[in-house]
């Protein structure tokens, strides 16, 4: 049996996969086209053979020596067949939940004294460095990163952001992706809090959603961290008034001016 050529059959999948297979496509004296096939597509392959049974479109599957066969009555034919099964195989039921995945960073350094109030290092008064006191939980701020520059400032802040979980299940297992919402139209229009959580700007996730925290979306957790993220930009905004203006800070060092956690400010 003549080889004609050898071609690549390839599915790319809904949630970004793709699959591919190499196989030879031979030619018999008969006029009848084939191609070794995984193992694994054989059940699609009836499936769909069993669809086209019409005269002159005879597409079926055997088993030779060792390995699996698709045969059809064109090369055109056989590429399509195998393409068919390949694309039915990985088809997948996609589930999709809406949720809010939200994570949160303090990363701050600081002591704790024995009886629960915080101070800068052990050495600080009443640290009590050896008899109760210690340094507060910190993988990121030991003095072998600070010795080395691998830290940056303290920084102390909220993520929260809705997301599409699609999960894509098929017989050869399951598969989760994240998508993001940007848009308030892919919220319902009595969900306002929902739409105005999605409407914060410049925003950029801290980590995969996969390994965030997450909730089911509903109007009580949106208001809830649409406070909580405008709480943080409101504390934005006030370290910005604050520190932007030497003279502001120099009063209320002399204690003539605004603290930097006083009211609200009002510009």
């Amino acid at each position: 049996m003549p080889k004609l050529t050898k071609h690549v059959f390839i599915e790319k999948t809904e949630d970004g996969h793709k699959q591919q297979f190499e196989s030879d496509i031979y030619a018999s004296t008969d006029g009848e086209f084939s191609c070794t096939v995984p193992d694994y597509l054989v059940p699609a392959l009836v499936a769909v053979g069993k669809r086209h049974k019409n005269p002159g479109q005879s597409r079926c599957t055997n088993k030779l020596k060792v390995n699996h066969r698709a045969y059809a009555a064109s090369k055109a034919d056989l590429i399509s067949y195998v393409n068919e099964a390949h694309k039915d195989f990985y088809k997948a039921e996609v589930i999709t939940d809406i949720l809010i995945c939200y994570d949160w960073f303090a990363d701050v350094n600081y002591f704790v004294r024995p009886d629960g109030t915080i101070c800068e290092n052990g050495n600080a008064p009443g640290a009590g460095h050896g008899s109760g006191g210690g340094w507060a939980e910190s993988k990121k701020r030991n003095a072998s990163y600070m010795e080395h520059g691998q830290v940056n400032h303290f920084s102390v802040g909220v993520f929260a952001a809705v997301y599409k979980r699609k999960c894509f299940r098929r017989p050869s297992g399951e598969t989760i992706k994240f998508e993001r919402v940007f848009s308030e139209s892919d919220i319902a229009p009595e969900m306002e809090w929902s739409r105005r959580l999605v409407g914060f700007c410049g925003l950029s996730q801290p980590r995969d959603p996969m390994n965030m925290a997450s909730l089911p979306l509903n109007e009580g957790a949106a208001r809830f961290f649409f406070d909580s993220m405008l709480a943080m930009c409101e504390i934005g905004r006030r370290f910005q008034y604050f520190f932007s203006n030497k003279e502001r800070v120099e009063a209320a060092m002399n204690g003539n001016g605004i603290s930097l956690l006083d009211k609200p400010i009002v510009a």
